[in-house]
């Protein structure tokens, strides 16, 4: 082995690499780091587990309105452990939208995003909105009816943005209504642009991590705290010791994910029929919120706003937030803020996803309008929940 390193080395020069990750994998993290701060990591090994089974995938998929839908049957239950990758794939999907949520809820809780940390924070919001544009432009790839007329739903919105909605919509679509060419835009965007995107924002968003250390709780306007004063402070070495955490949660988080793909594997519907459109469509639980508000304001008020939220995270650490407290204690009026939106865009998606269905609360039945508002109902024998 040491002849083989030698034998590179003598190439490559690679001890001044070695002396690096020796340096990064000694530096003491700060005393307050816990395991709340694992939670990056698991969502690496997700987007990790994401893209190996979507390559698995797209070796059997075929993106055309009239293969799409038989590729993803047959991976189902003709390929060989085709269906615990599928339901990998799927599950993987829903657990990086919760993680990167988790993990943005820490950074900004514990002000990570402050000074001189910006540029980690944007990139970070960058990645959420690729997260997001996976799930839009992935939700269409089986080309089932909830697919087929979720995306029609989706799409018509931002027609009604004044001059460059329609404009937006057909270049979307590739036409005047969701056909192959939105199918084939779809997953381009989807297995090719987002991809390298990710790829490319990940990979400067952890050596901007490692490069500037995890912050501290110290105010910015302070200096920030070197290894030694780390190590004396009681922070630990990340490795063995953060290290050690971060491998507890990996582990988990995949043991969470190949339990669900096994216990609930993915639904394949019907194939989409552009002449019949099903009732109850409504979009993955993470566009809940957006459909929701759409029922509530006007159109084009709604669409805006999701841009409008990734804008105002965005400027969070350059023009909202620009105190020098980093402690969550300290930074009261941007802390209530931070909740009071979170509790409504959870409002809104709870709303979301009660709306237009029939159910029993406490004996009750209740059907829930469009808007989320519950009415007292009778069912009779044999109806139930919707």
């Amino acid at each position: 082995m040491q002849r083989l390193w030698d034998w590179f080395d003598e190439r490559l020069h690679l001890a001044p690499l070695w002396d690096v990750l020796q340096e990064n994998l000694r530096k003491p993290s700060p005393r307050h780091v816990n395991w709340l701060f694992t939670m990056g990591s698991a969502l690496l090994l997700l987007l990790g587990v994401q893209l190996l089974t979507g390559v698995l995938l797209m070796v059997y998929y075929k993106p055309s309105g009239r293969e799409a839908f038989a590729s993803v049957e047959a991976i189902m239950y003709e390929v060989p452990l085709g269906g615990l990758t599928r339901s990998a794939h799927n599950w993987g999907s829903h657990l990086i939208v919760i993680m990167a949520l988790l993990h943005m809820f820490r950074v900004f809780f514990y002000g990570g995003y402050k000074k001189p940390r910006e540029l980690t924070w944007i990139i970070g919001v960058g990645l959420l909105a690729v997260i997001l544009g996976f799930g839009f432009t992935g939700y269409l790839l089986p080309w089932d009816q909830v697919a087929y007329w979720g995306t029609v739903v989706a799409t018509e919105a931002p027609a009604s943005i004044p001059v460059v909605g329609p404009i937006t919509r057909e270049f979307m679509i590739g036409g005047n209504e969701v056909a192959d060419a939105t199918l084939g835009r779809f997953y381009v965007v989807h297995v090719f642009l987002l991809p390298l995107a990710l790829m490319g924002m990940v990979g400067l968003h952890l050596f901007l991590i490692r490069y500037q250390g995890i912050s501290s709780l110290r105010r910015t306007d302070e200096p920030e705290p070197t290894p030694a004063q780390n190590l004396a402070d009681g922070g630990k070495p990340f490795f063995p010791h953060h290290f050690l955490k971060d491998s507890a949660t990996i582990y988990v988080t995949l043991g969470v994910l190949v339990t669900l793909a096994l216990l609930y594997p993915a639904h394949i519907g019907t194939p989409a029929d552009p002449l019949s459109t099903p009732a109850g469509i409504k979009p993955e639980w993470y566009f809940l919120p957006a459909y929701q508000l759409l029922k509530y304001v006007p159109e084009v008020v709604g669409v805006n706003m999701p841009p409008l939220l990734l804008l105002i995270l965005v400027l969070m650490p350059l023009a909202i937030d620009t105190s020098p407290e980093r402690h969550p204690g300290r930074r009261p009026r941007v802390v209530t803020g931070w909740i009071v939106t979170s509790v409504l865009i959870l409002g809104l998606g709870i709303l979301g996803h009660l709306s237009e269905t029939t159910r029993m609360v406490l004996g009750t039945a209740y059907h829930f309008d469009v808007k989320g508002m519950p009415h007292v109902v009778e069912i009779t024998d044999g109806e139930g929940q919707d």
